[in-house]
């Protein structure tokens, strides 16, 4: 499904609602918490039955296409009578009321306690309805607190730019994307642009590259993969000779098409191998959208090397910076 069309019908289940606080959201504390983790809100009688069952099984649904599985989110249990000052500013909350006085819906606030903070309410008339509730809207659940997470990476890494990498992309690829500080660019061609940020244990890397649109066969799972792995042949050597960066054969790559910016788009997910020798992969995610004015396809990738670390969050991370491509026109 493409994914304006999704966030269409999330609006329709779900009731957003502005935080209406007197203060402003300037003066608010910033979040607590760690990035993916969810605090529950919920009765000890509640969270030990099928309510509490059903929320693990959302939250705990395993993160696509890893090499090793990893959840969703990081879910953290407190009965209503803990919700205190200590909790209250954590990143992500979300919160359930049962009784008779109440309507089965759904309501979301931003900014209540802390700053970019996400409050998800469920109120239901008992836990049946809780029970339902949850299941007919567990996809958009994910999908909120899944926007929020990226929001507050975009967010942060619009204030802390490299800008000489940015005004780079603009000027020589017509592109524009949030890099954040701390990245450099390893290779730089006419349809090819490598840009890293390296530590002593973990690689997080973006590569950009172009091609000449010819039909709507371009955007095909078969077609994106050989048009991957013939640059990343060509530009992403190995550590030894003759070897370079393949897409993965162990895990087919998922195919999506979504909207990105308002602009038609398709996502893949997957991992990626090094041909020619035994160096380890890692996860990847790539957008791919046409350039129309230019009559070029446009792919945007992420990738991830964290052979001692969950990746999960390192993934989350680079995935942000693809959501910020525009073309400058």
């Amino acid at each position: 499904m493409i994914r304006n069309l999704f966030s269409s019908f999330l609006i329709a289940i779900i009731l957003f609602t502005s935080c209406e606080n007197d203060t402003s959201t300037m003066l608010l504390p910033s979040i607590t918490g760690k990035a993916g983790e969810v605090l529950i809100v919920i009765d000890k009688s509640i969270w030990d039955g099928e309510v509490g069952e059903k929320v693990k099984t959302i939250l705990l649904d395993e993160y696509p296409s890893l090499p090793i599985a990893e959840p969703l989110f990081d879910p953290i249990n407190i009965p209503h009578q803990a919700f205190n000052n200590m909790f209250k500013t954590h990143r992500n909350v979300l919160m359930t009321k049962v009784g008779s006085q109440y309507e089965n819906k759904i309501i979301v606030k931003n900014d209540v306690w802390g700053e970019t903070q996400l409050i998800i309410t469920l109120t239901a008339k008992n836990n049946d309805e809780l029970l339902k509730l949850l299941d007919e809207n567990k996809e958009s659940i994910v999908y909120t607190i899944e926007e929020k997470e990226r929001e507050r990476i975009i967010k942060n890494y619009k204030q802390y730019q490299e800008t000489s990498i940015v005004e780079s992309l603009k000027k020589n690829q017509q592109i524009s994307l949030y890099i954040p500080s701390g990245y450099t660019i390893d290779r730089e061609a006419d349809d090819f642009v490598w840009i890293a940020h390296e530590t002593p244990m973990i690689s997080q890397g973006i590569f950009v590259y172009f091609y000449n649109y010819v039909d709507s066969n371009t955007f095909t799972q078969e077609y994106l993969v050989k048009k991957r792995d013939e640059f990343l042949k060509k530009y992403v050597p190995g550590p030894s000779d003759g070897s370079y960066m393949i897409t993965g054969k162990i895990m087919q790559p998922t195919f999506k098409e979504f909207s990105l910016n308002e602009k038609y788009a398709v996502e893949m997910r997957g991992l990626w191998d090094v041909e020619n020798d035994y160096y380890g992969g890692g996860p990847f995610i790539s957008f791919t959208t046409l350039d129309e004015a230019r009559q070029r396809v446009i792919t945007v990738e992420g990738f991830v090397y964290a052979p001692q670390y969950s990746k999960r969050n390192y993934l989350r991370q680079v995935e942000a910076i693809l959501y910020t491509l525009r073309i400058v026109e």
